[in-house]
């Protein structure tokens, strides 16, 4: 809390990234870093280096695409809540359909958006994290 402050400040909420796409992955952590309540904390193109950094990390959200190549998003995200249950999960997608996309929305651990516009995902992670002000 910065000098002087009221306590009014939200907490941070602490942000893993993961998406195999280097650009999308640096622009949405760039605008999401801009965000005054919400910290990319990591992020990694790799489905395995992603399920170890939330376990070193201890983030509050992942931003998980799910067609990845290797291991897949939703697989990812199936580790990761068997490490951290509490964890708030953001899936991403470029694809309309597939059995990733509708195991995805069967794993019901946070939201399923498109990927573009990265308002919705700030969105999502400000809903799926919101703590008590101090």
């Amino acid at each position: 809390m910065p000098p002087g402050g009221m306590g009014m400040l939200t907490p941070m909420a602490t942000v893993l990234l993961v998406d195999d796409d280097p650009t999308y992955r640096r622009a949405l952590g760039a605008f999401l870093d801009a965000s005054y309540d919400i910290d990319v904390v990591g992020d990694t193109g790799d489905g395995h280096e992603a399920i170890g950094l939330a376990e070193r990390l201890r983030p509050d959200a992942v931003v998980i695409d799910i067609a990845m190549p290797g291991i897949n998003g939703v697989d990812v995200a199936e580790q990761i809540r068997g490490l951290l249950p509490e964890v708030a999960i953001v899936f991403v997608t470029g694809i309309d359909g597939g059995e990733e996309r509708h195991r995805a929305q069967e794993l019901g651990v946070g939201q399923l958006l498109t990927k573009g516009d990265p308002l919705p995902v700030e969105n999502a992670l400000r809903t799926l994290t919101r703590r008590p002000r101090p």
